[in-house]
């Protein structure tokens, strides 16, 4: 009897930086395939390769690429950004693929989601650590039967229903691939990652990691140095540490010492997430010693107050010793300054983001408050006095001490203190080059019905030209409504060339078109305090010929630049 088979999907955080590269890394994939093949239930599934198209395709696009491949089990690994575009693509599969079963976990997946669990799509959802789960999962839905653990929850005829059985937490080197896995190796850039322990120290209340798993476990140093080794040999350049706090290893000098030791040289880079309140003057010797290049560090306030409301320990002078001793060792730290927090004032807001700024060699990161699934600051908010979206990401919008327009004044300090333009903005929306134009750029006529909306990338430009476009401004809004009714979640460009000037009041009726259209996950995620959008954007590509006088080129690039960036 052939094997059953499974595919394991991560979709992306799309953005529109045209030559950045892809951060989808899908680790979790990797974790769970591996305890697949591991267990006994290898002999009834077959795991699936991640498909090729993954970082790239549109929804529609990537439904034909797996529905071509015909999985039996469609499994996603669920974040605040693709738990939306997840839940469109498994739509589209389930009327595709009969039968078709569609498991979800990730950090998104929790008891009491706003919306997850409701969805007829889901047919199990597990929270937690899939490794020692996945293979119960199988095996139950292989016989048939709910597997009744206090992790998943599996569809029955009244819904999906949490079981009551717990699985103990294993230990980390028992859930990881082997350090010579094929894949165990880094990106075409170099990059590779690094998970030494599982569980967190910290209590955060804005944070669901603590949450799923209340134990501690870690890899013994030699496990690392040898992972580390494999990395180097595969042409690893960085190597980033993805555990929660990184100096929260009962080993972790020991560890540092193992680094620093076969990294001599210094051709390896490393970064990690610590606390610095914690951090001792020796081993600042040993992060630099070791090449650790970049550390981030969650300040979030500086006041202890607000602090406290977040069971997040604070004592400032530890803070400032152990930022002092990276500081003076000229390590590159980011610095993480929250806003919306339970307590928190403008006061505190600014004074935390200056002395963030006076850290020398520091970038500082500046991160709205969350009211993440799965969270005590979710469960208390209306004690707490949050509101927030009701939707991914669910950002705060205004506390009882923060009103929404003091929250939209604290990122507009946060950009200016930075001088910083917020993330991947356009260089130029009106010219006869545009540098920010995506590869996928698709013709669109005019003058005739095209019964399949062109593309197959998450992110597309469609070229509308002629001599008349503001004659055709029905058809181009009907155009673009079309385009982001068809795949909301791609990443749409919509540039006109026209072949003379055009009166100024087509750009504001298409600019209309946009905002009359449901908000995209990114404009979602950073609120423009100008209100000007990113995730569906107006370009002009002027014509070469030159009947476009500068001064009507200026009036469209400040128009555009005033909607979008």
């Amino acid at each position: 009897m052939p094997r059953k088979r499974v595919l394991f999907l991560q979709l992306p955080q799309l953005d529109n930086d045209v030559p950045g590269r892809s951060e989808n890394v899908p680790l979790a994939a990797t974790y769970l395939s591996h305890a697949v093949l591991s267990s006994p239930e290898t002999r009834h599934f077959e795991v699936l390769p991640h498909p090729a198209g993954t970082d790239r395709l549109n929804d529609h696009a990537l439904a034909d690429d797996i529905a071509a491949i015909k999985p039996d089990i469609l499994a996603g690994t669920l974040y605040l950004w693709n738990i939306e575009r997840f839940l469109a693509v498994a739509g589209l599969l389930k009327k595709r693929i009969p039968g078709l079963a569609v498991f979800v976990g990730g950090p998104e997946v929790s008891r009491g989601h706003p919306f997850l669990l409701n969805s007829p799509l889901i047919d199990a959802a597990a929270t937690g650590e899939g490794e020692p789960v996945m293979p119960l999962m199988l095996r139950a839905w292989r016989l048939g039967k709910n597997p009744d653990l206090a992790a998943v929850a599996w569809r029955t005829p009244r819904g999906l229903k949490w079981g009551r059985k717990h699985v103990p937490s294993c230990d980390l080197s028992d859930l990881l691939p082997p350090a010579d896995a094929p894949f165990n190796k880094p990106d075409a850039a170099g990059m590779a990652y690094m998970e030494t322990s599982r569980g967190c120290p910290m209590r955060c209340a804005f944070c669901c990691y603590n949450q799923r798993r209340s134990t501690m476990s870690f890899m013994k140093p030699d496990d690392a140095l040898r992972r580390i080794k494999v990395l180097q040999k595969r042409g690893a350049k960085e190597i980033r540490f993805i555990d929660p706090t990184f100096n929260s290893h009962p080993l972790f000098d020991e560890m540092l010492r193992g680094i620093a030791r076969l990294n001599r040289a210094g051709k390896l880079a490393f970064f990690a997430e610590i606390r610095a309140d914690t951090l001792t003057e020796a081993q600042a010797d040993l992060l630099k010693a070791a090449n650790f290049t970049d550390l981030e560090i969650g300040v979030q306030s500086r006041d202890p107050a607000v602090a406290r409301l977040i069971s997040r320990p604070m004592a400032p002078a530890a803070l400032d010793r152990g930022i002092g001793f990276l500081a003076q060792r000229k390590r590159h730290l980011t610095l993480d300054i929250m806003c919306g927090l339970p307590g928190q004032t403008t006061e505190d807001i600014e004074a935390s983001l200056k002395w963030a700024h006076g850290v020398p060699r520091a970038t500082v990161q500046f991160l709205h408050t969350l009211l993440l699934p799965g969270t005590s600051l979710r469960d208390n908010s209306r004690r707490l006095g949050l509101e927030a979206q009701d939707r991914p990401p669910y950002r705060v919008l205004k506390t009882r001490s923060l009103t929404a327009k003091a929250i939209l004044d604290a990122e507009q300090t946060s950009r200016k203190l930075a001088r910083l333009a917020p993330d991947s903005p356009a260089a130029r929306f009106a010219g006869r080059i545009l540098p920010d134009l995506f590869p996928e750029r698709i013709p669109v006529p005019l003058d005739e019905f095209v019964l399949d909306l062109p593309g197959r990338q998450n992110r597309t430009a469609l070229l509308f030209s002629g001599s008349d476009l503001y004659a055709n401004r029905k058809r181009i809004q009907n155009w673009i409504s079309r385009a982001i009714e068809e795949e909301p979640r791609t990443l749409w460009q919509f540039v006109l060339a026209p072949e003379n000037e055009e009166p100024l009041d087509l750009l504001d009726d298409l600019v209309l078109a946009i905002r009359n259209a449901r908000p995209h996950w990114l404009d979602r995620l950073n609120p423009d305090p100008e209100c000007r959008l990113v995730a569906r954007r107006i370009f002009v590509q002027i014509p070469r010929s030159g009947l476009c006088r500068e001064s009507w080129t200026a009036a469209a690039e400040g128009l555009l630049s005033a909607a979008f960036y």
